[in-house]
Protein backbone atom coordinates (compact mmCIF):
# COMPACT_ATOMS: atom_id res chain seq x y z
CA UNK A 1 0.00 0.00 0.00
CA UNK A 2 1.17 3.51 -0.97
CA UNK A 3 -0.13 5.49 2.17
CA UNK A 4 -1.82 3.81 5.00
CA UNK A 5 -2.61 7.69 5.90
CA UNK A 6 -4.77 8.25 2.86
CA UNK A 7 -7.54 10.42 3.63
CA UNK A 8 -10.09 7.99 1.81
CA UNK A 9 -8.79 5.15 3.39
CA UNK A 10 -8.65 7.00 7.12
CA UNK A 11 -12.49 8.19 6.16
CA UNK A 12 -13.36 4.63 5.38
CA UNK A 13 -11.63 3.27 8.55
CA UNK A 14 -12.91 6.05 10.98
CA UNK A 15 -16.49 4.49 10.09
CA UNK A 16 -15.65 1.49 10.34
CA UNK A 17 -14.54 1.85 13.92
CA UNK A 18 -17.55 3.86 14.99
CA UNK A 19 -20.48 1.97 13.22
CA UNK A 20 -18.78 -1.52 12.06
CA UNK A 21 -18.91 -2.77 8.76
CA UNK A 22 -22.72 -2.26 8.38
CA UNK A 23 -21.75 1.15 8.10
CA UNK A 24 -19.37 0.80 5.04
CA UNK A 25 -20.41 -1.18 1.86
CA UNK A 26 -17.93 -3.56 0.60
CA UNK A 27 -17.80 -1.17 -2.62
CA UNK A 28 -16.06 1.89 -0.26
CA UNK A 29 -14.28 -0.54 1.03
CA UNK A 30 -12.51 -1.95 -2.44
CA UNK A 31 -12.71 1.72 -3.90
CA UNK A 32 -10.73 3.11 -0.75
CA UNK A 33 -8.21 0.17 -1.04
CA UNK A 34 -8.16 0.68 -4.48
CA UNK A 35 -6.93 3.96 -4.31
CA UNK A 36 -3.81 3.45 -2.27
CA UNK A 37 -3.00 -0.45 -3.24
CA UNK A 38 0.41 -0.62 -4.99
CA UNK A 39 0.91 -4.44 -5.50
CA UNK A 40 -1.13 -6.50 -8.46
CA UNK A 41 -5.09 -5.40 -9.07
CA UNK A 42 -5.82 -8.99 -9.43
CA UNK A 43 -5.41 -9.75 -5.68
CA UNK A 44 -8.11 -7.39 -4.97
CA UNK A 45 -9.69 -8.86 -7.33
CA UNK A 46 -9.34 -12.32 -5.35
CA UNK A 47 -10.83 -10.79 -2.61
CA UNK A 48 -14.25 -8.75 -4.14
CA UNK A 49 -14.67 -12.66 -6.10
CA UNK A 50 -14.60 -14.00 -2.41
CA UNK A 51 -17.37 -11.92 -0.97
CA UNK A 52 -19.48 -12.23 -3.34
CA UNK A 53 -19.22 -16.09 -3.92
CA UNK A 54 -19.80 -15.75 0.23
CA UNK A 55 -22.47 -13.73 -0.44
CA UNK A 56 -23.97 -16.13 -3.18
CA UNK A 57 -23.78 -19.17 -0.52
CA UNK A 58 -25.58 -17.10 1.74
CA UNK A 59 -22.70 -15.86 3.85
CA UNK A 60 -21.63 -12.11 4.49
CA UNK A 61 -18.13 -12.65 5.44
CA UNK A 62 -18.10 -8.73 6.46
CA UNK A 63 -20.11 -10.27 9.84
CA UNK A 64 -16.72 -12.57 10.27
CA UNK A 65 -14.88 -9.47 10.38
CA UNK A 66 -13.19 -8.21 14.07
CA UNK A 67 -14.57 -5.05 13.33
CA UNK A 68 -18.02 -6.29 12.40
CA UNK A 69 -19.07 -3.83 15.03
CA UNK A 70 -16.59 -1.22 15.30
CA UNK A 71 -14.40 -0.18 18.10
CA UNK A 72 -16.94 -0.79 20.88
CA UNK A 73 -16.79 -4.77 19.69
CA UNK A 74 -13.60 -5.10 19.68
CA UNK A 75 -13.55 -3.36 23.16
CA UNK A 76 -15.82 -5.43 24.39
CA UNK A 77 -14.50 -8.62 23.09
CA UNK A 78 -11.21 -7.93 24.82
CA UNK A 79 -12.47 -7.11 28.32
CA UNK A 80 -14.47 -10.26 27.85
CA UNK A 81 -11.53 -12.38 26.49
CA UNK A 82 -10.48 -15.64 28.74
CA UNK A 83 -6.85 -13.97 30.37
CA UNK A 84 -5.24 -17.26 29.38
CA UNK A 85 -6.56 -16.98 25.95
CA UNK A 86 -5.28 -13.35 25.57
CA UNK A 87 -2.08 -13.78 26.51
CA UNK A 88 -1.55 -16.72 23.70
CA UNK A 89 -2.51 -14.50 21.14
CA UNK A 90 -0.93 -11.91 21.74
CA UNK A 91 2.36 -14.22 22.10
CA UNK A 92 1.52 -16.15 18.86
CA UNK A 93 0.79 -12.82 17.33
CA UNK A 94 4.17 -11.30 17.93
CA UNK A 95 6.47 -14.74 17.19
CA UNK A 96 4.38 -14.57 14.36
CA UNK A 97 4.58 -11.04 12.91
CA UNK A 98 8.66 -11.52 14.19
CA UNK A 99 9.33 -14.54 12.55
CA UNK A 100 7.65 -13.39 9.27
CA UNK A 101 9.94 -10.16 9.76
CA UNK A 102 13.18 -12.03 9.76
CA UNK A 103 12.44 -14.05 6.98
CA UNK A 104 11.76 -11.87 4.93
CA UNK A 105 15.14 -10.00 5.57
CA UNK A 106 16.98 -13.01 5.73
CA UNK A 107 15.38 -15.62 3.53
CA UNK A 108 14.61 -13.94 0.28
CA UNK A 109 15.18 -16.55 -2.01
CA UNK A 110 12.08 -17.13 -4.34
CA UNK A 111 11.71 -20.67 -2.85
CA UNK A 112 11.02 -19.52 0.62
CA UNK A 113 8.94 -16.74 -0.74
CA UNK A 114 6.66 -18.98 -2.82
CA UNK A 115 6.37 -21.40 0.45
CA UNK A 116 5.36 -18.19 2.53
CA UNK A 117 2.83 -17.10 -0.17
CA UNK A 118 0.97 -20.15 -0.96
CA UNK A 119 -1.01 -20.22 2.58
CA UNK A 120 -4.36 -19.01 3.61
CA UNK A 121 -2.54 -16.95 5.74
CA UNK A 122 -0.54 -15.21 3.36
CA UNK A 123 -3.67 -13.42 2.20
CA UNK A 124 -5.50 -13.15 5.50
CA UNK A 125 -2.83 -11.76 7.36
CA UNK A 126 0.66 -11.35 5.79
CA UNK A 127 -0.41 -9.15 3.13
CA UNK A 128 -2.52 -6.96 5.44
CA UNK A 129 0.50 -5.45 7.70
CA UNK A 130 1.50 -7.71 10.10
CA UNK A 131 5.20 -7.45 10.53
CA UNK A 132 5.20 -5.09 13.48
CA UNK A 133 7.61 -2.33 13.16
CA UNK A 134 8.75 -0.74 16.91
CA UNK A 135 6.05 1.79 17.89
CA UNK A 136 2.61 2.64 17.77
CA UNK A 137 2.44 1.24 13.88
CA UNK A 138 3.56 -1.80 15.58
CA UNK A 139 1.41 -2.15 18.56
CA UNK A 140 -1.56 -1.53 16.41
CA UNK A 141 -0.66 -4.38 13.87
CA UNK A 142 -0.12 -6.80 17.29
CA UNK A 143 -3.63 -5.19 18.48
CA UNK A 144 -5.56 -5.99 15.25
CA UNK A 145 -4.11 -10.04 14.63
CA UNK A 146 -4.84 -10.25 18.64
CA UNK A 147 -8.39 -9.15 17.99
CA UNK A 148 -8.51 -11.62 14.67
CA UNK A 149 -7.24 -14.64 16.88
CA UNK A 150 -9.87 -14.29 19.39
CA UNK A 151 -12.69 -13.63 17.43
CA UNK A 152 -13.02 -14.94 13.90
CA UNK A 153 -13.38 -18.47 13.53
CA UNK A 154 -10.52 -20.89 12.33
CA UNK A 155 -8.01 -17.35 12.69
CA UNK A 156 -5.97 -18.71 15.43
CA UNK A 157 -5.52 -22.25 14.08
CA UNK A 158 -4.28 -20.98 10.52
CA UNK A 159 -1.62 -18.68 12.58
CA UNK A 160 -0.52 -21.84 14.48
CA UNK A 161 -0.25 -23.75 10.96
CA UNK A 162 1.65 -21.00 9.19
CA UNK A 163 3.63 -20.33 12.46
CA UNK A 164 5.12 -23.98 11.75
CA UNK A 165 5.42 -23.46 8.09
CA UNK A 166 7.79 -20.33 9.05
CA UNK A 167 9.50 -22.09 11.52
CA UNK A 168 10.73 -24.92 9.20
CA UNK A 169 11.55 -22.18 6.79
CA UNK A 170 13.62 -20.43 8.96
CA UNK A 171 15.50 -23.98 9.99
CA UNK A 172 16.01 -24.63 5.78
CA UNK A 173 19.46 -23.89 4.97
CA UNK A 174 19.72 -21.23 2.43
CA UNK A 175 20.98 -21.51 -1.28
CA UNK A 176 24.54 -19.37 -1.48
CA UNK A 177 23.65 -15.23 -1.90
CA UNK A 178 19.54 -16.06 -1.18
CA UNK A 179 20.61 -13.86 2.56
CA UNK A 180 20.04 -10.37 2.29
CA UNK A 181 22.17 -10.00 5.41
CA UNK A 182 25.13 -11.49 3.33
CA UNK A 183 24.31 -9.74 -0.30
CA UNK A 184 26.84 -7.55 -1.06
Amino acid sequence: MSNPFDATLIRIGARLLTGGTADVSPEELTDAWRSVWTGPPEQLDRITDAHLAADHAGTDLRTLSPLAHGLPGLVHALEHADADLLCEAVRACTKASSTLLKLLLEHTDAGTLTELMDDVMWDHWARTGVVAPTGRLGEAAITLSTVEYLLVPGWAQDLHHYQDRMDRLLAAPTAPGARASTAP
